[in-house]
């Protein structure tokens, strides 16, 4: 079943299960080019049942953690109509709380590469905890500030990555998921450097 095309299904307000917002306080990002591919699902392309890694030898390349704490990952998307089609941004504010050389050198790697990210919702019924932003064209960091007089951020590092400007992605941010909460962040969990 194709994505695009006439809408073919009822969405109905479940008023036993309602939406719970929100997102964990952690992401995990991806250099874009140490994945090598996606297991789509045959029925719903939407759904991404597997990230297959670039393998050195007989290594996988791993994605990377970064911890926050409260709200301080804040995923979004928004469609952009274009001219001859719709596109999405795709985009996340987020918050570094640590700082040194070790963080400044990470960052300054991130802000010239081009990354994927993987959300985690507060809400884990059916196939809603985790989302993949920036699967198609990659997301780039676009706002990277610290100033260590803000009494909100106590000088952490406040970041946005995103879609680039020209080029947005062609899907909404895609579903991880496998065949239930557990399944899929052990499969997630094995694409992360311990």
């Amino acid at each position: 079943m194709p994505i695009c095309g006439k809408i073919n299904a009822n969405i109905l307000f479940d008023c036993l299960n309602p939406i719970v917002g929100g997102v964990e306080a952690k992401l995990r990002i991806y250099n874009r080019e140490d994945i090598a591919g996606y297991v789509r699902n045959a029925v719903n392309p939407q759904i991404i049942e597997g990230i297959t890694m670039v393998v050195d030898g007989a290594t996988p390349r791993k994605g990377f953690l970064y911890e926050g704490i409260n709200a301080s990952v804040k995923p979004k998307m928004e469609m952009v109509k274009k001219e001859y089609g719709n596109r999405y941004d795709h985009v996340i504010d987020f918050v570094v709380f640590k700082k040194g050389s070790v963080a400044k050198a990470q960052l300054a790697k991130l802000a010239s590469g081009s990354s994927v990210a993987v959300i985690e919702n507060i809400a884990k019924s059916g196939d809603t905890s985790f989302e993949i932003f920036g699967t198609d064209v990659g997301l780039e960091l676009k706002v990277l500030t610290s100033d260590p007089n803000d009494s909100a951020t106590e000088g952490a590092f406040v970041l946005q990555m995103g879609s680039p400007e020209v080029v947005k992605e062609p899907h909404m941010p895609a579903t991880l998921f496998v065949t239930s909460y557990a399944a899929t962040k052990t499969m997630l969990d094995g694409t992360i450097t311990v």
